[in-house]
């Protein structure tokens, strides 16, 4: 049984390296520079990196939009001072056409953020790495993927390279050479170490990998991910023509190694090299949406806000805000089916219905289109209870570490977690926690399996039960795979309701510049407000959308009594102040 779960040493240096094979050639390989910045970045957003990764299983075994959001890459190429040499657009177009047909599976696909920097430079044409900061200060396009390709990439001591990267938290930047760039694998790669992926031999060449073979320590050891088998470093020498294993290396255990010659991320024969593992794909996903994913090309991005995101009742009406740089026209996919719903720039929806909608937006400027997916964007009711607490009784199974759970609040906020459950002292163990909730509140319970089989059938009978204190079920089972979202509105007022059920003033009253609204409940709030004169004239309303909307400037209104019109719906209250 194999795990995913936490890397404890993503970013170390990849040796400047050339692996000797058996026919006495040097096959260039991979290098970094890696940061002690880099690492700790890497390490704070883990937890975050993990839970995307378990999105991305649910989202492949659930989601029903095809779209993939676009990430910005800026195009350098090296060319000598006379402008020659250098890959031309269309061979640039092809590499990053044929990346794209791997990164589709993490739902990404990279276009080109403006016209391709052609650098005509002899002295960086054959580029070495003590020249960075000369070829990038002056060049880099900030937020963004920088990549470069020159005729030839070395280390200052004059070792060959095919190329590097960076992972995150560092730099920007990939270095490309250019007979590599075309091989169809390297690129990939490259572009792997940008999104977390170590090699699968691990972070340091030329030294046996620690990890075993048995899988027992992949969340530590090796490249961090463990449904890649322990690599002892390939290549030529172990690695046949018709890209089949053939060394004989042992682990620390005795055990023959297995490796996979066709990981994108191994030292194998670069022909050989054509796949990543599901693991793989979630990690690159999971990177993205922590940290990558506000990259965007400054002349051309997509870009959106909504007034309101999440709602407890079974229905809600939100209207998006374009925010996109350079579009001309506009496609919303607004509830992730597929189906193009709006072509206006700012639509307004109405959802009816509990669960969560994906929302894509593509944007076009007459020649070229960007698409970018907003994950379960919005979220629509859910289980209906009337409760000051719920239960959780969970039992394991007989391999408890894969299982995790989260409760988390309408903002996102985990208000409490699961334990780690260890392997050997809570094998088929019973658990029970109890969450304080509030009332008129959204909240979500996730429960996780990170090997994807559950927790009832395949090792062990164990569930878990989701209830109320009263005793009311809400959710349960162990058949869930790799997990399992469950959303619940606990005792949400209908509209009718929400006026006598919430206490609403105002203050200070009489006010000279601002007046406040004071809600009992600022989770749910009122749709907008109208002021009326002492004649019935409106003289400002507004659309409430967040909290800082409660705020009324009133220093331009003459001295006098009004009333404001709070509305919910088809509901309204009102409220007399004075201004002096």
């Amino acid at each position: 049984m194999t795990k995913i779960t936490q890397i404890k040493a993503l970013l170390s240096l990849i040796v400047l390296f050339s692996f000797s094979i058996v026919t006495a050639q040097n096959e260039p390989q991979c290098g970094t520079i890696p940061t002690p910045e880099s690492e700790k970045f890497f390490q704070n957003s883990l937890p975050q990196v993990r839970q995307f990764e378990q999105e991305y299983y649910q989202k492949t075994l659930q989601r029903s939009s095809t779209a993939v959001s676009s990430v910005p890459v800026k195009i350098h190429v090296l060319r000598t001072d006379e402008g020659a040499g250098g890959f031309t657009e269309s061979t640039v177009n092809t590499i990053i056409s044929d990346m794209n047909t791997y990164y589709a599976n993490a739902f990404l696909e990279f276009f080109i953020c403006d016209v391709i920097n052609y650098i005509d430079n002899s002295e960086l044409y054959d580029f070495s790495t003590d020249e960075q900061d000369a070829l990038t200060l002056t060049n880099n396009v900030t937020n963004v993927i920088n990549i470069y390709f020159a005729n030839s990439v070395s280390t200052a001591e004059g070792g060959g390279l095919c190329g590097y990267a960076y992972f995150p938290g560092g730099p920007e930047v990939i270095l490309m050479d250019n007979s590599c760039a075309l091989n169809g694998s390297t690129m990939p790669h490259e572009m792997g170490h940008f999104f977390g992926l170590s090699h699968t031999h691990g972070n340091v060449n030329g030294t046996l990998t620690t990890e075993l073979v048995n899988g027992s320590n992949c969340d530590t050891d090796g490249d961090f991910i463990c449904d890649t088998p322990a690599d002892p470093q390939l290549g030529f020498g172990n690695v046949s023509s018709s890209c089949n294993y053939v060394g004989n290396a042992t682990d620390t255990n005795g055990d023959d190694f297995l490796p996979e010659p066709l990981n994108i991320m191994s030292y194998s024969r670069k022909a050989c090299r054509t796949l990543f593992t599901p693991g793989q794909y979630a990690r690159i996903y999971g990177v993205y949406q922590a940290s990558r994913s506000v990259m965007a090309c400054p002349s051309f991005n997509v870009d959106l806000t909504a007034s309101f995101t999440r709602e407890c009742s079974d229905t809600m009406t939100v209207d998006f805000l374009d925010n996109s740089i350079g579009a001309t026209s506009w496609e919303w996919d607004i509830d992730g089916d597929d189906v193009i719903d709006y072509t206006i720039q700012n639509p307004s929806h109405s959802y009816s219905g509990a669960g969560g909608y994906d929302v894509t937006l593509t944007i076009s400027n007459g020649s070229e289109s960007l698409t970018k997916v907003y994950q379960d964007y919005i979220i629509v009711g859910g289980e209906t209870t009337n409760t000051t607490q719920v239960v959780l009784t969970l039992v394991t199974d007989d391999w408890p570490a894969e299982t995790s759970w989260v409760f988390r609040d309408s903002a996102g906020t985990a208000l409490y977690t699961s334990p780690d459950y260890i392997e050997g002292d809570d094998d088929f163990s019973s658990f029970t926690e109890t969450f304080d909730i509030a009332t008129n509140e959204c909240y979500s319970f996730e429960m996780i399996d990170s090997y994807g089989d559950g927790i009832c059938c395949s090792s062990g009978n164990g569930s878990y039960t989701l209830e109320t204190l009263e005793g009311d079920t809400i959710d349960g089972g162990g058949n869930y795979g790799f997990g399992k979202i469950v959303y619940m509105a606990n005792n949400v007022l209908n509209t009718d309701d929400y006026f006598s059920n919430t206490t609403i003033s105002v203050y200070p009253n009489p006010t000279q510049d601002i007046l406040n609204i004071k809600l009992s409940n600022t989770n749910d709030l009122p749709d907008s407000y109208n002021v009326y004169n002492m004649l019935g004239q409106i003289i400002s309303s507004k659309k409430i959308t967040q909290a800082d909307d409660l705020r009324l400037q009133t220093n331009t209104f003459s001295n006098g009594v009004y009333y404001i019109e709070l509305m919910k719906e088809n509901s309204s209250s009102t409220i007399p102040f004075i201004k002096n």
